[in-house]
């Protein structure tokens, strides 16, 4: 979802560099040829930017989205507050294939962590595994408003819809999705493992990884995408390296009716600093993540948002994301 990985200097993009991010971030797997056209460049130069936003880690690499719900999972995110920081406990966290995100805060919490399980009593082992806990909370997603990667407070320009020829994208296979059931064996727990670490794997290269035929490939991640399993191949954006910054923001509702929710709905939707909005069910009502140029934008935002919905908002409290130490889309326990 974001990244805040350390960076020795803020890289500033010109606007074909933002245009690269902005095509990527609607689809990981857009070819050169095609982005060349959107930005009116060769093929090679597409290429050589990206190469060189990967260098100065502004792109850290490329993930599938992948649905744990599809797969019989639930995601549970626990805030956990430490009597004292211990080094081992992140790398123990990092290494447990349950936990797909770990997340490292200023404020009220030390951590995050995001696991993805079948079951609330699996959920009950994982806490009861934890020591030198002070203080947690559980949240339990529900819906999400919204999910980007690359936010409308990053640009200033717009790119009209386009039409995309057969580039291995899967583009129009999005526009397809039915939400069947399907039957998933090991091979396409595999290909989403593959996909997870690297969406832009070609066709060619999955099918060498894999020992599968080209044609096997593209069948297994159309019927992957129409059954709503991969829902986006995204960029992994290094938000610090571009000088922006991630706050949690908890939010507790009041006399919440269904014409207030939508109203909240919308707003977050349409909102250029919303990274990505969940209702909740735990201890406050709806989790977000705001990405801010600096502590002013980040208080212009907290303040509009107080001001439309002063008569839902019961209370709220906010974090800084200080590190991110892992964050992958796949659930590595699916293998075993």
């Amino acid at each position: 979802m974001r990244v805040l990985a350390k960076n020795e200097q803020i890289v500033k993009l010109d606007l074909i560099n933002q245009k690269i991010l902005y095509l990527l971030s609607k689809n990981a797997r857009f070819s050169y040829s095609t982005m060349a056209k959107q930005v009116k460049l060769s093929r090679e130069a597409v290429k050589q930017r990206i190469q060189r936003l990967q260098e100065k880690q502004v792109i850290l690499g490329f993930q599938a989205l992948i649905d744990p719900h599809k797969l019989g999972l639930s995601s549970h995110h626990l805030f956990l507050k430490l009597s004292n920081l211990q080094p081992e406990l992140i790398q123990k966290l990092t290494n447990d294939k349950d936990v797909n995100a770990l997340i490292e805060y200023n404020g009220k919490f030390d951590f995050e962590i995001s696991y993805l399980l079948p079951n609330l009593n699996q959920l009950n082992e994982k806490i009861k595994l934890l020591s030198n806990v002070h203080n947690y909370e559980l949240c339990f997603l529900l819906d999400t408003l919204v999910s980007k990667t690359y936010p409308g407070c990053m640009y200033n320009f717009e790119i009209p819809e386009f039409k995309v020829t057969k580039d291995g994208s899967f583009n129009s296979e999005f526009k397809k999705i039915k939400e069947d059931k399907v039957k998933l064996d090991q091979t396409d727990f595999k290909l989403l493992q593959a996909l997870a670490k690297n969406s832009r794997l070609s066709t060619m290269d999955l099918s060498l990884k894999l020992k599968l035929s080209v044609d096997a490939i593209i069948y297994r991640i159309k019927k992957l995408i129409i059954a709503g399993i991969i829902r986006e191949f995204r960029p992994i954006i290094n938000y610090a390296a571009l000088g922006y910054s991630v706050y949690a923001l908890f939010l507790r509702f009041k006399d919440l009716t269904g014409e207030k929710e939508a109203k909240f709905k919308q707003f977050v939707k349409q909102h250029k600093n919303f990274l990505w909005s969940v209702n909740c069910l735990g201890p406050f009502n709806n989790l977000s993540y705001l990405i801010v140029k600096d502590t002013f934008d980040f208080h212009k935002v907290i303040t509009e948002l107080r001001e439309d919905f002063h008569d839902i908002i019961d209370s709220y409290e906010t974090m800084l994301s200080f590190a991110e130490h892992k964050y992958t889309y796949f659930p590595e326990r699916i293998l075993d």
